[in-house]
């Protein structure tokens, strides 16, 4: 396809006082789908970098405006793709991860491609192919409060110095969901960077201070000397909800719900809960309504969750991430991921 696609406008190098004065006002003159192109001080070598695609995510949408009011000239050409731009816009901004009756635009990046969502998706894929850049960052929000972390396909030194620039944790995932960072597999080395909670003033420092290092340094792939060690988590599973669940949030169970978490849930996440912490409350009538599968797609659900009377329990020492308080995240995408404290890979018994 061409760069100039109705699909996604291809803007080259924009004047700063093109951009507007705010994220809003510059999102509104993107009007849709953007890849803003950015040349660099080596023209013969690409970086992409995408932001945006759940519109409920700004912390990386407002490090790139910030970073291209500054007029800047990055190490190399900079392919910047800005996604769910309708969304974020829609009112109130920046609450929809995406809208009513469309898919999740970072589940469609494997066929089919037959809706709008779908087709955008193949249109971002097939410029990354065209354009053949060494690397690939996309930035995100978490949808808990929580902090930073890093999603990668595979664990090797060009992946970890991807996500040093941003954060001090990475998760080594088989998951495939046709989710952007699987671009690995066509060997471009792509990680997904969670900043933080929306609301955290600190994800959208995170999201900035990482971009700085990822557009300016004349090397990505090696290794960057941070201030942290870099903490490896492997193969999470995630806690799906079936789409008839009813779930609420109460300090005390909720008789009319499937499952009850406490308000405080998020407190979790990227902690080590023990077997004999209370997580909250599920009906036993609703168990099955709860699925956990491993990449092989195995039900592991019995070694990551038990029941005891209606109160729900880790059923080994385990460590919780992206745990959201968001009822409508949980049900529509997951209510958090999970790995063992160990590091041992859950299989089915």
């Amino acid at each position: 396809m061409s760069l100039g696609s109705p699909l996604l406008r291809y803007w080259y190098n924009p004047a700063p006082d093109s951009l507007g004065h705010t994220v809003e006002e510059f999102l509104q003159i993107l009007a849709g789908p953007a890849l803003i192109h950015v040349p660099g001080r080596d023209r013969q070598r690409k970086r992409a970098l995408c932001t945006l695609l759940h519109g409920n995510e700004p912390s990386g949408t407002r490090a790139l405006f910030r970073w291209l009011q500054q007029q800047p000239q990055p190490a190399v050409d900079l392919l910047c793709f800005i996604g769910s731009v309708h969304t974020a816009l829609t009112e109130p901004p920046f609450f929809h991860r995406h809208l009513p009756g469309e898919r999740d635009l970072n589940r469609c990046f494997r066929p089919p491609f037959e809706d709008r969502q779908g087709r955008l998706a193949k249109a971002i894929l097939d410029i990354l192919q065209e354009m053949e850049p060494e690397s690939l960052i996309d930035i995100h929000n978490t949808s808990g409060m929580g902090p930073s972390f890093a999603v990668a396909m595979k664990q090797d030194p060009e992946h970890e110095a991807l996500a040093s620039l941003f954060t001090e944790r990475m998760l080594v995932t088989g998951l495939r969901l046709g989710a952007l960072f699987e671009y690995s597999e066509r060997n471009v080395p792509t990680v997904t960077i969670e900043c933080g909670g929306a609301q955290d003033p600190r994800a959208d420092e995170i999201a900035y201070e990482g971009l700085l290092r990822y557009v300016d340094a004349a090397e990505v792939l090696k290794p960057f000397r941070a201030d942290w060690q870099m903490e490896v988590l492997y193969e999470p599973v995630r806690l799906e909800l079936s789409e008839d669940a009813a779930i609420t949030y109460s300090e005390a169970e909720d008789v009319y719900a499937d499952i009850t978490l406490p308000p405080d849930v998020e407190r979790h996440n990227f902690g080590r809960v023990a077997p004999d912490q209370p997580l909250g409350w599920v009906k036993p009538g609703s168990w099955d309504k709860l699925k956990i599968t491993n990449p092989a797609g195995e039900d592991v659900k019995s070694q990551v969750i038990r029941l005891q009377g209606n109160r729900l329990y880790p059923a080994q020492p385990l460590k919780l991430f992206m745990i959201t308080t968001n009822a409508s995240i949980a049900k529509s995408d997951c209510l958090f991921y999970a790995v063992t404290d160990n590091d041992s890979h859950l299989m089915a018994q």
